[in-house]
Parts: structure tokens; C-alpha cells; sequence
């Protein structure tokens, strides 16, 4: 089992108010993930069939759902549930009782945010998967390393990204709209 990764600024995090928190995410996280993406998607594109690449086209295709997943998760969070997390805890500090989330509560959204967490960490670990396949004269070059470098950079940071989420955010905003967490 891989080791949990744990953002620097978790600890601080937990005090912030969730309004603060959601901003944080938004800006560390949200912002440009797309775009980083595209970028290693281009990189990978650029390796196909060329010797000891076996399956590059795979993690082109991979990339190439993980973008077009994250833009609509990311839509899902921004336009709905976001929105509403900062909304409750402005509700919250005026000492005003919480309004239900549009679809009933706001943890059945983030129970759906989680599980395509879930699904989009096991894309990026298929991928890493298929970089351990590559041959040479390509498993030992630069251009490999760099490749998965990129990957793994990203991964990392989509990994603090989901810990804040998951762990933080989320189980919060469940508790402050009043409800008990489901299983």
C-alpha cells in the first residue's frame, strides 16, 4: 500500500475556515492542473513509435480521458459544489441554520468527487504501469526520464490535491451541514 501523501500545509489547513480552504484549492490546485495535462499528454504524443515505447499510445489515451475527466470534475466542483461549501460556511458564521445542499445533501456530491479521485489515482498508476514496460534505447533516455518526471510531479501534487480534499473538505462540510458521514 503506497503511503499516504500528506500536503505541507494540511496541518494549517485543518484550522481554516472552508471558505478559505475551497479558495486555496482552487488556486493551488484547480488552476492549471488541466493545462499540466495537456502538456505531458503533447510530451507522450511526441514518443509514439518510436523503439522501446511499447503501449505509448495507451498512456495517449489515458492522458488524453484524464483531461477531458478532470475538466468535468473540476466543472462539477466549481459551478456546484464548491460554490455551496462557501456558501454554508457564510451561512455558518452569521449563526444562521445550514440550507439544504440542491440535491438533498451536500455528501452525496463529494461521495461522487471522491470516487472519480479514486478512479483517476489508479489512471496515473496504470500509466506509471505501462512507463516500467518501456525498452531500450528509450527506458534509459533523457527524454524517458523526463517523461516520467513529469508524471510523477503531477501525480504527486494530484495526490495533495485529493488529501485536501478527501480528508479535509469534504468530511468537513458534511459535518458543518449538520449530518453524519456514511460509510
Amino acid at each position: 500500500m503506497e503511503k499516504t501523501i500528506i500536503p505541507a500545509i494540511a496541518d494549517e489547513a485543518r484550522e481554516w475556515p472552508l471558505d478559505k480552504l475551497t479558495r486555496y484549492i482552487l488556486e493551488h490546485y484547480h488552476k492549471g492542473t488541466v493545462d499540466q495535462v495537456e502538456v505531458i499528454c503533447t510530451m507522450a504524443k511526441q514518443f509514439l513509435g518510436k523503439p522501446g515505447t511499447t503501449d505509448m499510445h495507451v498512456i495517449v489515451q489515458l492522458l488524453s480521458e484524464s483531461y477531458e475527466d478532470l475538466s468535468n470534475h473540476f466543472h462539477k466542483e466549481e459551478m456546484m459544489l464548491f460554490p455551496y461549501i462557501i456558501e454554508l460556511q457564510k451561512t455558518i458564521n452569521q449563526g444562521l441554520e445550514a440550507q439544504p445542499f440542491h440535491c438533498g445533501s451536500v455528501q452525496l456530491p463529494c461521495r461522487q468527487m471522491m470516487m472519480e479521485h479514486d478512479g483517476e489515482l489508479e489512471r496515473y498508476d496504470r500509466i506509471l504501469g505501462i512507463c516500467k514496460t518501456f525498452t531500450e534505447p528509450f527506458a534509459s533516455s533523457e527524454e524517458c526520464r523526463q517523461l516520467v518526471s513529469c508524471i510523477e510531479v503531477f501525480l504527486q501534487k494530484l495526490k495533495e490535491h485529493i488529501y485536501l480534499e478527501n480528508e479535509n473538505l469534504f468530511p468537513r462540510a458534511i459535518k458543518m451541514e449538520g449530518l453524519e458521514i456514511m460509510a
